[in-house]
């Protein structure tokens, strides 16, 4: 089975890649980026970080899914003092349980004014009904009942 392209018209137009694809109820977003700003030498990390949570959010709901559906994200600052923005941001676009998460602070990205760049896999529910944290407290309640 290949894979579905998802269209996303309020993310910036890609190159040579997709921004989305869905594989079963698997979605792959490209690492984002917060081009308008970095084109208008906005190099704030918060001001970043929220253009690239908001891409997220997008990406995954073009795809049928919600912010909860994201289990992973990996995370690349051109600088470690760019992540409180993103500690900061995270319970903005997130609830707990948050998702698995890796950062790693690279020399540069592929335009030095992007200082940073985050990409997601999201996982859908077979039915496409409850969600991972809906999963998550049903389980919790499970759990107290025996």
């Amino acid at each position: 089975m290949s894979f579905e392209v998802v269209t996303t018209p309020t993310l910036p137009k890609p190159g040579q890649f997709t921004q989305v694809v869905k594989k079963g109820n698997i979605i792959f977003i490209s690492g984002q980026t917060a081009e308008p700003e970095a084109a208008a030498g906005n190099l704030d990390p918060l001001a970043q970080a929220d253009r690239i949570f908001r891409y997220l959010k997008d990406a995954v709901e073009a795809a049928g899914g919600a912010m909860d559906d994201i289990c992973k994200i990996n995370v690349y600052l051109t600088d470690g003092s760019q992540f409180p923005a993103i500690l900061e941001l995270r319970p903005k676009y997130f609830k707990p349980p948050y998702p698995a998460a890796t950062t790693i602070v690279v020399q540069s990205t592929v335009q030095r004014a992007l200082i940073m760049e985050i990409e997601a896999i999201a996982i859908l529910d077979e039915a496409h009904g409850t969600r991972r944290a809906g999963s998550a407290a049903k389980a919790r309640n499970r759990s107290k009942k025996s």
